[in-house]
């Protein structure tokens, strides 16, 4: 990580890398969507868990299948963002070295029917969601790649937080998370297509309803742990058909000693 993204991520909970994928490369995961378009299913409404500024028509759109299982191509842009060097790179630094893929990917779509999530996460005490300094270094739990397929731009709503909230000692007020009080502290993630959003799922965060009518919202997660923990169910196996060896050892199973270090294989 660049000095600048070190103290963004370390300050904010978050940080925009932009220019990570190329033109080609969006184009390629959004072709990969279009094309399995009869496996992305609508949820039901109800992560807007009842807040008057979240709530809308219709849920958000995800996949029924992993994409790192589609046939090629059409696996190929998501394997791509599995073990990109870019996250490596940040996650090895703030994950440590030998981390693991906890969960993911999933895909979120949003229309402008489409419901909000109320904010959520970083105000219990969890073992498995921290942010943490010492001996001059970030230690963080779980953390996120989210990939920006298409553009997002201020005002249209998608992913927000309370920066700097990954850090706070006090829990905001239930109107807050609500939106139904406004603080000033709820900031709305601006982030361009083929730019990647880093953050602390130990960060306060949620979706705003999507606004424009005239495209989507488009992005694909992905959920790292460090090497020893596990936020979800780990995985029994790589679900890739003819993984590499790097996407072999984002799926090792969380253990103390012996990992794969990415960068390294």
């Amino acid at each position: 990580m660049t000095p600048k993204e070190l103290f963004l991520f370390d300050l904010w909970g978050y940080v925009v890398i932009e220019d990570v994928l190329t033109p080609e490369e969006v184009a390629a995961a959004n072709a990969a969507v279009e094309h399995h378009l009869d496996l992305v299913q609508k949820r039901k409404p109800g992560l807007s868990q009842g807040a008057d500024n979240l709530i809308a028509a219709t849920g958000r759109g995800e996949f029924s299948q992993n994409p790192l299982t589609f046939e090629r191509p059409w696996c190929e842009p998501f394997r791509r963002m599995l073990v990109h060097e870019r996250i490596v790179g940040i996650f090895n630094e703030i994950l440590g070295t030998g981390f693991r893929l906890d969960h993911g990917p999933g895909l979120i779509q949003m229309d402008d029917e489409t419901e909000g999530h109320r904010l959520h996460g970083g105000m219990t005490f969890d073992l498995s969601q921290y942010h943490g300094f010492d001996h001059g270094k970030m230690h963080c739990g779980l953390c996120v790649a989210a990939w920006q397929l298409t553009d997002v731009e201020p005002g249209d709503g998608g992913f927000a937080c309370i920066p700097g909230s990954h850090k706070s000692n006090y829990r905001p007020a239930l109107d807050v998370l609500m939106l139904d009080a406004d603080w000033g502290c709820v900031e709305q993630v601006v982030a361009p297509a083929g730019s990647v959003v880093i953050f602390n799922e130990a960060l306060v965060h949620g979706t705003l309803p999507w606004q424009p009518a005239d495209r989507l919202r488009r992005s694909i997660l992905f959920k790292y742990s460090p090497g020893f923990m596990s936020w979800g169910s780990p995985h029994e196996k790589c679900p890739i058909a003819d993984p590499t060896p790097e996407e072999e050892a984002i799926y090792q199973s969380p253990r103390r000693t012996g990992r794969t270090a990415l960068g390294e294989v």
